[in-house]
Parts: C-alpha cells; structure tokens; sequence
C-alpha cells in the first residue's frame, strides 16, 4: 500500500546581509500543512516541516530531507517551499535562513528519490528557472497502473523573469493562498480522486484572474512534468455505482444484455439480442414486441442520478439490436433493429419509413442494416488469436501513450511561454506523421 508524505518548507527569518524578512511564510507553513491534511488527506504523521516558527537554515532542510528519503518506491513525496528564490549567474536558488542551495540541484536529488511519485511545488521568486529531463516513454512490459504518476512533477508560483506576492488581503503568499484552495477544492473530485493535472489547472486559472486584477503585479506559474500521466490523490471514500446485467435465454434468442440509454426527458432501454436461428422478420418482430413488454419490469441505469429519476417508471423509448452471434454484439454489428415508442413521444420523427432499410410491418418499425453481411464477414477474416491481439494492443498503447506525453510537453512548454504559437504549430508538425499511422 502507497503512502502519500510530504516535506514543507517556510522561511520568514533571514540572517543574510540585505534580505529581508518574509512574515508570511511562516503562515504559508501553516496553511499548507492543513490543506494537505484537510484536502489530499496526507497523515499527519506522513508531514516534516522545517521553519513553522520562522527559521530554515540549509542544516534544517537538510536533516529534513534525510528524514524522507527513505520512504518506499509505491508511495507519493509532495516538496513545497515558501521563501525568497534568486537567480544568480542564470541559476536560479531557494534562499534559507543562512544561504542558499541550487534549485536544480534539489530537483535532481528528489528526481532520484525512489518514490514511485514526486511533486516539487515552489513559491518564490524566479521560480519559473529550473529545467526537467525529456518526457516519459511508456515501457510495453509495464501496466497503464504501473506507468500513471512515475517520475516528477514541479509547479512554480511564477516565470523565470517574476516576483512572488504576499497576498493584499490575508497573511499569506498569493500562490500558496490558491494553492491550498485548490487542495481543498471538491469540485475537482472525480469518484473520490483528484489529480495533479486539475490541481495546476485550477491554480492556472486562479492567477489569470488574478493577473487580469493586478496587472502590476501578474504571476504566471510554470508546470513541468517528466512523468506518466498524472498523480490521481485518495481524498474521499467512492462507492462506485453497479449497473444490473441483465442476460436471459430463450428457445430460438438470447438477450445478451440491456443498456440504459436515459436522458432527462425519457426512460430508454438498447436490448443487444442473440438469434439462435435464423428467423424471418415476421419472427423477429414479435420477439421485438414481446421484449417491449418485459422492459416494463426492467430496472437499468448507468448511476443513482438515473435511477432515482427513472425508477418504477414505464420506459418510454425501447430499441431492440438482432445480431447472430457474440461477435456481432461485440463488434457492434447488427441485421437490423427494432424501435418502440409510447404515445409520449413523436412517433412521425421516430417511426420515419423510406420503404428499403425503414419501414413498419404488423405494426413494427424496423431499421435494415444494409452493410451486416459485408462487416460480419470483415470482422470474421480479422479475428486474431488473443495473444496476438495482446501483443499488438500494447504496442499500439506504448507507441500512443509515448506520443501523448511528447505532445503534451510541447503544449506545457507554450503554456508556460517558453514557445511561441508559430513555434508549437511548426513542432507539432513533426509528430502528425506518427498520429496518422
């Protein structure tokens, strides 16, 4: 089982010739230690803080740093730092108490960490200055689970050419202030998860608006990943919502499965049925209409959203797909369907004919599917063995995944400005090739 630990860092002290006091990082120590408690539901326990009452000498940060490099390679490491930065000779440094340590170099060390997932969050100035290795490849002998969140990612509260504000309104840093909102934010919850994608995305948009307020004082954070994927964070239980399958077999069919189809307006249900013989379309209608009727005991939703709105109502929508085997439903590939509606609904738009692949017989509405044969038997002759198709699948997913990353760094590096439009166009260009394979 992974643990989630982190290591925060605030400096207000400094006892360097011409630095000035930062009161507010203090704070910043604070607040980020509840947001990670209260919003990422980091264990206390799982939190080293260094400089909660104002001091964080580079001894400090360094003992603090021993204390979590021994975590375990499954878990997640969060570094964030609140204090001044500098940019000296093009290298940019966070600022202690008592001097300073390359802000490169502390990601390379935490880039060798062994923990599966790593996080570096900076609010100081400057910050934007640092540079990450190219992006990940997706290995075909790993899982997708295994590839999601490994590596490291940094989030900075400004370019390389920007200040970092103390907020005008509450004892903190502006960054960390959206930062921590963000944390704690639940409508960026997706079935009791967040990510770190969304989690700089909202960030992003908080200081957009704030720089469209404060265009004096405008900061533009910088995120950049060498990671697969992103970091998904446990921060509520889910129970996920089960769906009921429904399959019955009869003499001469097979109801495969039941989808619900529901939409606001109307309770709808796809009934996917196997012929066990070949049956003419007289026979296949009254199956449609006998499969009407047992809808009306049917109970199938796709959430609790559904369910409560629909639930013990009558369906008002009910198509019926025809196919001869498994292959058929697994490919999507039918003779044709059946469509009911009740007197609610336009029957003119539903029940439309046009006398070949449309029409009504014994009071049925049919939908010929012209092309079922010529499909059928394309799916047939490309039926591979499993192994074969395992093999393929995950080549194909390597090669797209690798890709995906390649492309999105290039739409970070935009993001962050360090591109041009005409230059993100021109490098994109070099990878359509590959996306037309």
């Amino acid at each position: 089982m992974s643990n989630l630990n982190a290591l925060v860092v605030g400096v207000s002290n400094y006892y360097i010739p011409d630095v000035v006091d930062l009161p507010f990082c203090m704070n910043d120590v604070t607040l980020m230690e509840e947001a990670l408690i209260k919003g990422l539901k980091v264990q206390k326990q799982n939190i080293t803080t260094c400089g909660k009452y104002g001091d964080a000498k580079t001894e400090d940060f360094k003992r603090a740093l021993s204390k979590v490099t021994t975590i375990d390679k499954n878990d997640t490491l969060i570094f964030y730092f609140s204090g001044h930065g500098a940019t000296i000779d093009g290298q940019h440094y966070l600022v202690f108490s008592d001097g300073i340590i390359s802000t490169q170099e502390i990601i390379e060390h935490f880039k060798e960490i062994q923990a599966k997932s790593k996080v570096i969050l900076l609010d100081c100035c400057f910050s934007g200055n640092f540079s990450i290795d190219e992006t990940s490849s997706f290995n075909i002998e790993k899982t997708v689970e295994e590839f999601q969140g490994e590596g490291y990612a940094v989030l900075s509260s400004s370019n390389s050419d920007q200040v970092s504000y103390g907020h005008p309104e509450k004892p903190v840093s502006v960054f960390t202030s959206f930062l921590c909102d963000a944390f704690q934010d639940k409508h960026i919850v997706k079935q009791g998860k967040v990510s770190l994608y969304d989690i700089q995305r909202l960030v992003s948009l908080y200081l957009e608006v704030w720089n469209k307020r404060n265009p004096d004082k405008m900061q533009h954070p910088v995120f950049k990943a060498n990671m697969g994927g992103t970091i998904f964070f446990d921060v509520k239980e889910y129970q996920p919502y089960y769906s009921t399958n429904i399959y019955a077999e009869y003499d001469n069919y097979i109801i495969y499965k039941v989808e619900p189809v529901h939409t606001g307006l109307a309770k709808r249900y796809s009934f996917k049925v196997i012929l066990k013989e070949p049956l003419s379309l007289e026979e296949i209608g009254k199956i449609s209409l006998k499969i009407k009727d047992q809808a009306k005991n049917i109970e199938v939703y796709n959430n609790e959203i559904a369910e409560k709105r629909w639930i013990n109502k009558l369906p008002n929508i009910i198509w019926v797909y025809f196919g001869r085997d498994e292959i058929d439903i697994i490919k999507n590939n039918y003779i044709c369907h059946t469509t009911w509606v009740d007197e609610k609904q336009d029957k003119k738009w539903w029940y439309k004919v046009n006398g070949k692949e449309t029409f009504i017989l014994n009071g049925v509405h049919y939908n010929i599917h012209p092309y079922y044969e010529q499909l059928r038997s394309l799916n047939i002759e490309n039926t591979v063995s499993k192994e074969h198709l395992v093999f393929k699948s995950k080549d194909i997913l390597s090669r797209m995944i690798t890709l995906a990353e390649k492309v999105i760094k290039i739409y970070n590096d935009y993001k962050n400005g360090e591109i041009t439009e005409e230059e993100l166009f021109e490098e994109m260009d070099a990878y359509i090739p590959e996306l037309d394979k």
